[in-house]
Parts: structure tokens; sequence; C-alpha cells
């Protein structure tokens, strides 16, 4: 691992250790995006070089700067549980997986980089007699106060995973829920898949889906925790080179655009039935060109366009008087507001609805996070930039008064548009 001190990062791709990687997109140095701050906490901020590559060989898209795990995920400022939409998402995710997977009876499952539960808790609610969930936050897992979840507060690694088989024997289903792009050993964590999975076990990963990311212009999903970002043809790419074959693969609405891979043992009974779904999807993928670079170097050139948009009416905006807001302090905000060189001329402050963020400030932008209570004060703002877009509908019903009071929405992604308004 190299770690993100100015230099050139990682020089060989993450996947296949292949030193033809590509230069997509230079992101500056940035502030760490869940690097949540108080203001004594200014002076001493870090910020970090962020650089977007290719690898010619396996099409595997990710960033090259390392940040130490310690410095990302020790405290950490994303609670899953607080956002309504997820809450729906893994209910159905787990009685999906139980239906089509398991016993639950005589299941052992485990979830590595299962946050404070949100979908290990609703397995648990499906009779699975082992539920398992692993996770290095320790501010976040102490929060899973369920006597049916085993906790183990570590990262992922294969010695992990060697204590858990031999602790609980091997596991029919191990599922890795967007963490699958956080582990800079991405390697090193397969293997610890394939350590701890059953002959005949399953293992599901649900990611950002790397054609959302293309075709919507989703820049703001990449941060330094996003290390990688996921198409079918450079998943299938990285399971076959450690025994385990995608046999599935479910697009799902969540982030705004993910996938639902599903990949079993070479020689089990489900690789040996690889799906239309695989099969199809890979297909697109190579007709849309990722399995080539100059694919990516026109999303770079798109995404240009789009700073130069949003500032220009932010810009306008000001000028006429208005009062703008943020909505939604998370990591995709902190992209867009550093990319963009969105500041105190462009917003006022920021508001979120998850209790541990209330009070801190953003990464290096330092805009002070406030209840979304703070839409309807008496001067409240004229406008809304929602960077929680992928959350919108939820975010309009919650704040259904400040629309109703001709309060409006800007929304960034996938066009620059505004909502509401009388």
């Amino acid at each position: 691992m190299i770690v993100a001190d100015g230099g050139e990062g990682r020089t060989a791709c993450a996947f296949c250790d292949s030193e033809k990687l590509r230069l997509i997109a230079d992101f500056g140095k940035v502030g760490l995006a869940g690097g949540f701050l108080r203001p004594e906490q200014f002076a001493a901020e870090k910020t970090y070089p962020m650089r977007l590559r290719y690898c010619e060989d396996c099409f595997g898209v990710q960033i090259t700067d390392i940040v130490p795990a310690n410095v990302l995920f020790t405290d950490y400022f994303y609670f899953s549980s607080a956002i309504g939409t997820l809450r729906s998402h893994f209910e159905a995710y787990a009685e999906e997986v139980t239906r089509r997977f398991l016993v639950a009876e005589r299941a052992t499952v485990l979830e590595f980089g299962c946050n404070d539960g949100v979908l290990l808790r609703p397995l648990a609610d499906r009779g699975i007699r082992t539920v398992i969930g692993v996770d290095p936050a320790t501010n976040v897992v102490a929060t899973i106060d369920d006597p049916r979840v085993t906790v183990v507060n570590d990262y992922f690694t294969e010695e992990t995973a060697r204590r858990i088989r031999a602790e609980h024997g091997p596991v029919d289903l191990v599922m890795a829920n967007n963490v699958y792009a956080h582990i800079p050993d991405i390697q090193g964590a397969t293997r610890a898949v394939t350590t701890v999975l059953g002959e005949e076990g399953v293992f599901v990963f649900e990611v950002h889906d790397l054609g959302k990311v293309v075709n919507d212009l989703q820049y703001d999903m990449i941060y330094h925790e996003h290390l990688y970002y996921y198409s079918l043809i450079s998943a299938m790419a990285h399971c076959e080179r450690h025994g385990l074959v995608v046999f599935d693969v479910k697009p799902v609405p969540i982030h705004a655009g993910s996938l639902r891979f599903h990949a079993a043992r070479k020689g089990s009974r489900r690789a040996s039935a690889v799906s239309q779904a695989v099969t199809a999807l890979a297909a697109q993928e190579r007709a849309q060109g990722f399995d080539r670079f100059e694919t990516f170097a026109g999303f770079a050139a798109r995404i240009e366009a789009h700073r130069r948009d949003l500032v220009a009416l932010l810009d306008d905006l000001k000028a006429r008087g208005k009062r703008i807001a943020g909505y939604g302090a998370s990591g995709r905000a902190n992209t867009m507001i550093q990319w963009c060189g969105i500041d105190g001329r462009h917003l006022d402050y920021m508001v979120d609805d998850a209790p541990a963020k209330i009070g801190a400030y953003t990464p290096r932008s330092h805009f002070e996070i406030r209840p979304s209570s703070a839409l309807m004060v008496p001067d409240r703002p004229d406008y809304v930039l929602v960077f929680a877009w992928s959350f919108l509908d939820e975010i309009k019903r919650r704040n259904s008064a400040y629309l109703e009071g001709g309060g409006r929405l800007i929304v960034p992604l996938p066009e620059i548009g505004i909502v509401g308004g009388r």
C-alpha cells in the first residue's frame, strides 16, 4: 500500500498488479469526504491528493491515492439506519437472500462492513441461526445492541476470516454492501472471503454501478473511501483470479444505481449456471466502451463542464441576493463541493438529517451543519442545493412544508434542475 502523500500514489492496479494505469481525472488535494470537523480542528486539517485511474489490463477504475484506514474509519459519521430509504432497502435485501440461498435455521451469514447493523437485524428477524457482523468503526458497531448478532470489531482480513471459521464453521453467505469499494487490499479481502466461505456458499456484494457513474455523471461518488468503481466486466475478471464465478447480477436503485453481484466458487453448483443477466450486461458494457480508456476520458470532460454550469447557477442566484443552503452533508456532497470550488460565496450553511453530524463542519469548505428544521426558521433559505439528490423523494416528503412555503430545491445531478417554488 502507498499512502497518499502528494507523490504518485499507487502505481500498480489494485486488482491485477498491472502497471498499465492511465489517469482519468485529478481532483487535486482534498479534505477527507467523511472528515467532519469542529472549529478547533480547522487549523490542523489535512488534505490528500485524489486521482482516478483506469487499468488497461483488467478494466478496473480506481483511486490510486490511499489514505490509511484508521484515519478514514475509526471515528466514522455514516450511520445507515438514519436513512429510511436504506432501512427499507435492506429489509427487502434480507428477504431476498434468505429466500434464494439459505435454510434459515441451519445458516451462517457474515457481513463485513456491517455499519450499524441495518442489514444484520432483518437477517436475524428471519431466523438465521448465526448472524455475524464485521466492521472496524468502533463508534458505529457500538450501536448494535442485538443479542442475536455476533459483532467482530475489526478489519475483514484473512486472519479475521480464519478466526471466524474456526469458531463458527464455514459460512453459507458472505455479504459486503458498498464496503467492497473501500478496502485498499482488495485482493486480501477477496482471499478472506474464500477463506471463510463454504464450498457451496455464496458471496453477494453490492457496489455502485460504474455505468451509472459514467452515464449519469455521478462523479460525486468519487472519494477516498470509494477506492473502486465496478463494472461487471472488471468484477468478473477480479473474481476469476480468486477462483470465483459471478453467476448473477442485479441492478438495484439504491444510491442512484448499484449492482448486486452474486459469486460462488468455481466448480460449485451455482457457478455452473451463469444467468442471462450476466451475459447481457457484460455485452452491454463492452458496447458502451468500458473496456476502452477513451470512454473515461470523455467522462472527465463532462464533469469539467458540469462544474462550470453549477457554479454559474450559484453565482447568478447569489448575485440576485438569494440565500442558499446545502442538503446532505455526505461524502458525495464533499466531493462536489471541493471539485466545484463551492464555498461561503455560494452557500450559507448545510443541513442534514443525521443527529451525529449536527454542529460539525464540512471538510475543507467548513460549512456549519444544522438540522433540517433550520429550513423553517424565519430567515429560511430561498434555495436548497440537494447534495443527497439520490434520496430526493424522501427529502421532498420530509420537507414538504418548506416547499409549500415557496422554497426551491436545486438538483445537481444527473442534470442541473430546480424543483418547487411558487
